[in-house]
């Protein structure tokens, strides 16, 4: 009687062995389809949402740029049109879009360097002014360094400036090197 139950025992024990395996071997399957299909899933959304970013964020420096140019024409902002911004049927490229941004940022420095240099010149102005209108004679030995410092102040702002037109990338440069010729008379035999 004990070798019955000892037998149905390890009968009962093999078949849940058996039946857990196979049972494992399911769920593997399953966690590796769901696995597969996530990360197809996740790569597709990355690259959707990735060029949705560049896209929108050229349309953003597209709309900055009219803005600028508008408020240096004097004309008023408005927002641009986001049909006609989103007819561009291929996002910029990354390095596009930071030689974009930049160029911004470089428009920017210059003209907040202009500003200073142009604020810093308007005081100098009124202090030579109230300094000849206080001082009178006492202040003229001094008057050559604040002429000095106004031509300083305009030799800066003349490095501010922006250019008149910004500079022009081109395409890949092509270098062909040709052999040099040789004259017989320069050989050396």
């Amino acid at each position: 009687m004990t070798n019955s139950v000892q037998d149905k025992v390890k009968a009962d024990w093999e078949k849940a062995q058996q039946e857990g395996s196979q049972r494992i071997n399911r769920i593997r399957e399953i966690f590796q389809g769901a696995a597969h299909e996530a990360l197809s899933e996740l790569k597709d959304g990355t690259l959707e949402v990735e060029s949705l970013g560049r896209q929108s964020l050229a349309e953003m420096i597209e709309q900055l740029k009219a803005k600028e140019a508008a408020a240096a024409a004097g004309e008023p902002t408005e927002s641009a049109d986001p049909a006609a911004a989103s007819a561009q049927p291929v996002p910029p490229s990354w390095g596009d879009i930071l030689a974009e941004v930049l160029n911004l940022a470089n428009d920017r420095k210059a003209s907040w360097t202009a500003d200073v240099i142009s604020h810093l010149q308007n005081q100098l102005n009124r202090f030579d002014q109230d300094m000849g209108q206080t001082y009178g004679d006492r202040y003229r030995p001094w008057q050559p360094l604040i002429q000095g410092l106004r031509s300083l102040l305009g030799l800066a702002s003349q490095a501010a400036t922006p250019p008149s037109q910004p500079p022009t990338t081109s395409g890949p440069v092509t270098i062909e090197v040709l052999e040099d010729e040789v004259n017989p008379g320069d050989q050396q035999g």
